[in-house]
């Protein structure tokens, strides 16, 4: 392809979205009504991997927005399809994004001018994402249709700046984040920082060991470290991808047992990628029961939802086999921020109980209609529960 005439269709895409002011619609909202493909909206997707896409012109693909309510302005999603031997447009922006592998396989091509390009591969399964502000080209290399899914930033980014032109027409090089490394999308040993999670996500002021690299070959078999104060035998894995402020985490929990329940700001997309089982929604009270607002999210393989500000939330193992999710929030990782909700500030309280001044609600304080509820719906499918009796302290 050749890359002036792609720099230059570009930025003849980008330049004929002009937001419109004083409009109830946020600029985010218009741009993407803008793009002309399907935007999925609601509080869950039952399966993103059978989304309905279109042709979205801008990236040379099929496509569809994906704006779900928890995220509240702060995040997004989108979907994009390519056809075996397809490739997208060269493409570079101002926003980040975090990238799973829902279906198929292909390589990705990134780089700030055309003599240090660099390709890497990726699979079903696998996680990235391409530095800020990089130009990047994903090509399908498999039999199939590859279906890729990307959790951004960019209704932040927007509606902040409103102006496309300056968004995916910006010739300014973050290299303190990518500078042409040969090593960036390497994923072993030497990328594990020990002691590198946020101070506080494990309780007690406690750090464990993250991912700080660019590129997870399979996030489905990803090595994880116990968590217990997440849950009974929680494992997790804090990814810090790309120097982003978007950050994101894998998380596994075996048959038969649930986690804690907690809140935190908004944004947070939980993709499920292994196993199947629920998730319960509330707010205003620690107490299930006394909300008077609830919600329930069936889940499995491919299932988003977004739980709202600081709602409460508890996920459950209703299947046979160990569950694994990945969850992709817009802030919270390496760096924080103050506004929209306190961003990944409030997940350093996670772990600290609600009677401790925290956001989690342990399981001796938890509503008993909970343990009820799990029991009755192991029975379906002839499950044993594996959780501790409840007791007082």
């Amino acid at each position: 392809m050749d890359y002036g005439r792609a720099t230059a269709d570009s930025i003849q895409d980008s330049v004929k979205f002009k937001a419109e002011p004083y409009s109830e619609k946020t600029p985010y909202r218009q741009f993407i009504e803008s793009e002309g493909i399907p935007i999925h909206t609601g509080y869950h997707m039952p399966d993103v991997r059978t989304l309905p896409l279109g042709v979205w012109d801008r990236v040379g693909v099929q496509g569809a927005h994906v704006v779900l309510e928890g995220a509240e302005g702060t995040d997004a999603a989108y979907i994009i399809e390519l056809q075996p031997g397809g490739r997208s447009k060269p493409q570079r922006y101002l926003f980040e994004e975090v990238i799973y592998v829902l279906e198929g396989e292909g390589e990705t091509t990134v780089w700030h001018d055309r003599k240090n390009k660099h390709t890497f591969r990726w699979y079903k399964g696998s996680l990235f994402s391409p530095p800020l502000n990089v130009w990047r080209e994903h090509v399908n290399r498999g039999q199939g249709p590859a279906r890729l899914i990307a959790v951004t930033d960019l209704p932040v980014v927007m509606d902040l700046f409103h102006n496309a032109r300056f968004i995916f027409n910006n010739d300014f090089v973050f290299s303190d984040r990518y500078d042409g490394e040969r090593d960036f999308f390497e994923c072993g040993p030497h990328k594990i920082r020990k002691g590198g999670s946020a101070p506080g996500v494990t309780g007690e002021g406690k750090t464990r060991d993250s991912y700080e690299c660019s590129l997870i070959p399979d996030a489905r078999t990803l090595t994880l470290f116990d968590a217990p104060a997440r849950g009974r035998k929680n494992r997790t894995a804090e990814i810090q991808l790309a120097d982003n402020t978007l950050q994101c985490h894998v998380s596994e929990f075996p048959v038969g047992t649930y986690k804690r329940a907690h809140r935190h700001g908004p944004g947070s997309h939980v993709l499920v990628i292994g196993g199947r089982g629920y998730t319960l929604l509330w707010k205003d009270t620690p107490r299930f029961s006394d909300s008077r607002i609830q919600m329930r999210v069936d889940w499995g393989d491919g299932s988003m939802f977004v739980p709202p500000d600081h709602w409460f939330h508890q996920h459950f193992n209703a299947g046979g086999d160990p569950a694994r999710y990945l969850a992709s929030t817009w802030i919270g990782g390496k760096y924080f921020a103050e506004g929209l909700g306190g961003g990944g500030r409030t997940h350093r309280l996670g772990t600290v109980p609600v009677h401790k001044g925290g956001n989690m609600i342990d399981y001796n304080d938890e509503d008993p209609a909970i343990r009820e509820l799990y029991e009755q719906e192991l029975k379906k499918y002839g499950v044993d529960i594996q959780m501790p009796a409840r007791t007082r302290e």
